[in-house]
């Protein structure tokens, strides 16, 4: 019995020991760097159909980062926070990004979307010119947020400003929601709105378009503080590498599927979604191959801007105050293939 024993306590041993050595020659876990991104929309507008792609297909991840994305009411709040440093990064409005760098707040925007796809729809017969639009309240996202700025710039058409009009505030994409129950009666509004109230049975009409009053103003751009990015510059390439690789794997055809159900975080149906989405890529919203950033209409937006008022005429920010591009060409020479 003391034989079994003592044969017992030796495998024991032995099974410890082999145990010991084999935890110290395991591996250890990779230790990501957490990255805070700020999004605009409580559910998120389309635009965050790619990073919560980026998040769900393990992209960020791959890169060493651990990702969580924050919702916040508009993006306008979403660059605040960023301004205060409580995020590291946000997708904002472009123009009321460069009216705080014109103002000298240290942002800098490092990928950008440049297609902008604003409308001014209605659902009543009563508005179906710009002119119409005057005195009539019309839904924007937050006073001096994107819709708000769009707004501006496609009251041009007609020769109004904002103080012809009434915005009213709807958070995110509940604009359209408020249209479908009758609280308004115009708002700026996106494609994926459009396609949402078609599917209701209720079409939207556009009355103006951006592409009729400037089809080439910058839409939206990601932007941290300059230091942080400074600090962090490894990270923040990372985390354009899972974005490039992103946008190249939703413009592939055989992910529509799974791209379209990811997006339903914005509150569409899979029909809706799937139809937004096929807009949307079809007009390069998400730049491929790209950053997003180029000159002409970061330049052109910020000229827009100066003549709305929202940019001082003294020293209007060059598109070197404004982008940083180099992180996003570090990003996509390392995950681009050689010729």
């Amino acid at each position: 019995m003391k034989v079994v024993r003592f044969a017992a306590l030796l495998a024991a041993v032995a099974a410890l020991g082999v145990s010991a050595t084999a935890a110290a020659a395991a591996p250890k876990a990779r230790q990501l760097t957490t990255i805070t991104l700020g999004v605009p929309g409580i559910p998120p507008v389309f635009l965050g159909v790619m990073p919560y792609t980026a998040l769900e297909q393990g992209y960020y991840k791959k890169y060493g980062l651990d990702v969580q994305i924050k919702g916040f009411t508009s993006g306008t709040d979403a660059v605040k926070a960023v301004q205060a440093g409580q995020i590291d990064l946000a997708w904002s409005p472009t123009p009321f990004a460069m009216t705080l760098i014109s103002k000298g707040v240290p942002l800098v925007g490092i990928e950008g979307m440049d297609k902008v796809d604003w409308v001014i729809g209605s659902n009543v017969a009563g508005i179906s010119s710009c002119a119409d639009l005057k005195g009539q309240n019309i839904g924007v996202d937050s006073i001096g947020g994107a819709r708000y700025q769009a707004l501006q710039a496609m009251l041009t058409k007609c020769k109004l400003t904002i103080q012809d009009v009434h915005p009213v505030v709807f958070p995110g994409a509940t604009a359209i929601q408020a249209m479908l129950a009758g609280q308004i009666h115009a708002s700026v509004l996106h494609l994926d709105d459009l396609a949402e109230a078609s599917s209701q049975g209720t079409p939207v009409k556009t009355v103006v378009s951006i592409a009729q009053t400037d089809p080439f103003q910058h839409y939206d751009m990601l932007v941290g503080l300059r230091d942080n990015i400074a600090a962090k510059r490894a990270a923040f390439i990372n985390f354009l590498k899972a974005d490039i690789q992103t946008i190249r794997y939703m413009n592939n055809p055989k992910a529509l599927n799974r791209v379209a159900h990811i997006g339903m975080i914005v509150g569409h149906n899979l029909q809706v979604t799937t139809t937004a989405l096929k807009q949307y890529l079809k007009l390069s919203w998400w730049p491929l191959n790209r950053s997003g950033l180029g000159v002409a209409p970061i330049t052109r937006t910020v000229f827009e801007n100066v003549k709305l008022g929202n940019i001082s005429a003294g020293n209007p920010p060059k598109w070197s105050d404004i982008t940083d591009t180099s992180l996003w060409k570090a990003a996509y020479k390392a995950v681009t293939p050689k010729k």
